[in-house]
């Protein structure tokens, strides 16, 4: 008896530490600042996340093979349009969603980029699809998946729905009621 209960939990053990694959925005906390993000735009320009503090940002990893996220992306266009030009509580001036494309094909993303009208987000993307180094340092591993950043460039929410957001930014926006 203690054999097989020896056994059976060495193969439950290895098992489990064989069988781990790493969750997508492992790492990537509620209260920490985010990473740095370097990437070309689709213009071809040079973009730092950084260059956008002192507004609210949400942060979108995506790719234009992908349906669910080209699902969302008229959803956060409505979003975005809402609050662009808002003021929010802790004195940011702004929203901005920045789209970190996982795309390898660059005329793929530039056409789903204007197809779906969202050429006011600030496109980025490397073209080299799961092997980029933004989508390894927030550790990817499905998209959509997003990051929304404060002001001050600190995470205060993942992966939030098009209605989630809403609701976040209401209560942020200056004069905004929380309990809504």
């Amino acid at each position: 008896m203690k054999i097989f209960i020896i056994i059976t939990l060495s193969i439950l053990v290895t098992a489990n530490l064989f069988g781990q694959k790493k969750a997508n925005l492992e790492g990537i906390e509620i209260g920490d600042i985010a990473p740095e993000i370097e990437l070309p735009t689709v213009d071809g320009d040079d973009f730092r996340l950084s260059q956008l503090k002192g507004q609210v940002v949400l942060v979108t990893f995506w790719a234009s093979w992908c349906a669910p996220c080209r699902k969302k992306s008229p959803e956060l266009l409505e979003v975005f349009e809402k609050y662009h030009n808002t003021d929010f509580e802790d004195g940011e001036n702004g929203f901005e969603i920045v789209y970190v494309s996982l795309d390898k094909n660059q005329i793929a993303w530039k056409n789903s980029i204007k197809k779906d009208s969202i050429n006011v987000f600030v496109n980025v993307g490397d073209m080299k699809g799961w092997k980029s180094a933004t989508a390894k340092t927030y550790n990817i591993t499905r998209i959509p998946s997003s990051v929304l950043l404060d002001g001050e460039g600190e995470i205060i929410a993942l992966n939030l729905s098009p209605q989630d957001l809403k609701k976040k930014l209401k209560r942020m926006k200056k004069g905004g009621w929380w309990w809504f």
